[in-house]
């Protein structure tokens, strides 16, 4: 499994006015505030010396740890004040860890076990998904859901219904999207991605593949990244419905001395969440991060203040938690290394308008 660019699988998109996967214009009215007002108080829950995704759901929060003694990375949740190890093997990587409901309404995380770990930008062996429901403190494989030669990642659970990334050994660099009934034997559905990487001299071409999604009922947010015709990659939010239509609701162009990246879809009553993080070229920066939030019954997207260059973001319960380096670009470990690292994990209320 790999996180994707820098370590982190996050992605980039900004775009206002969008054309869907399937050729329909989406419009998206944008609500201006000002980016530089502080966010409201935030609460720090931890603090982490390694980039990790983070998910929320139902007062309960997950993350990856990292113990230098075994070079590893143990699953941790906090929940009711409480921070503890999830009684799982730990693994060499962090985990693409999501959280959500099963159909008894028991909070369960999902995530991938790989055969051969792989570090980030690189190919990971024999990857399959695992769920751990907090309620029986127990780790099922989802048999169903593997494909012989073929790594599964970052799933998304939701009551019944599982989404997943998908690819294959014999199509490297080519990635999918599936959809399934959790408790059923019966064929995956294959789910609408963006656009596939171009590259003239580039031998293979870089990556066109799906990560960090995050499921909701028939919905599905998700970031999508490839490379078009600038020296970076381009990166997309992404929102596919189930047995329904499917929208490209942001976009950003990669290269240049200044990144802008778009990542970390997250769902909360009928509201898609995403966060913009910015970083190379400071001077490019001004304006060009923060946090996006759409409505998309009606596609009104309102921002609010937010960090330059958020690790990993997520929402639940009127919060948004997002991890943010105090030194950008050390990858949370400082530099020169600071014991404990630079990284904190915190939630927040910020004021979108």
């Amino acid at each position: 499994m790999s996180l994707g660019p820098r370590g982190t699988g996050r992605c980039r998109s900004a775009g206002l006015r969008c054309r869907s996967a399937g050729g329909r214009l989406v419009a998206l009215t944008v609500v201006a505030t000002a980016l530089a007002a502080p966010p409201a108080h935030a609460e720090a829950l931890a603090q982490l010396d390694r980039v990790t995704p983070v998910a929320v759901y139902a007062g309960r929060a997950v993350w990856s740890t990292y113990d230098a003694a075994t070079a590893s990375y143990s699953l941790t949740t906090r929940v009711g004040g409480v921070t503890s190890t999830v009684p799982v093997a730990s693994r060499p990587v962090a985990f693409d860890v999501d959280l959500g409901p099963r159909s008894d309404g028991a909070v369960t995380a999902t995530y991938s076990r790989c055969r051969v770990d792989a570090p980030p930008a690189e190919r990971a062996q024999g990857c399959d998904i695992y769920l751990y429901d907090f309620s029986r403190g127990r780790e099922t494989r989802v048999v169903h859901a593997s494909a012989p030669h073929a790594n599964e990642s970052w799933p998304s659970l939701w009551r019944t219904h599982l989404a997943f990334a998908r690819e294959y050994d014999n199509k490297p660099g080519l990635g999918y999207l599936y959809t399934r009934p959790i408790a059923s034997g019966r064929p995956s559905t294959r789910m609408p991605g963006g656009s596939r990487s171009r590259c003239e001299h580039c031998n293979p071409n870089p990556p066109s593949h799906a990560v960090q999604l995050d499921l909701y009922g028939s919905r599905l947010g998700f970031m999508w990244t490839y490379r078009d015709h600038a020296d970076g990659l381009d990166t997309e939010i992404r929102l596919d419905t189930i047995g329904d239509g499917h929208e490209r609701v942001a976009h950003q162009n990669g290269g240049g001395l200044t990144q802008v990246q778009l990542g970390w879809p997250a769902f909360e009553s009928g509201r898609l969440y995403w966060s913009i993080s910015c970083f190379g070229d400071e001077a490019g920066c001004p304006g060009r991060y923060g946090l996006r939030r759409l409505r998309y019954s009606t596609g009104t997207v309102l921002r609010a203040a937010g960090p330059r260059d958020p690790l990993s973001h997520d929402r639940d319960g009127g919060h948004t938690f997002l991890l943010n380096d105090a030194q950008i670009g050390s990858d949370c470990q400082g530099d020169p290394a600071i014991p404990g690292g630079t990284c904190t994990l915190a939630s927040s209320a910020p004021a979108f308008g």
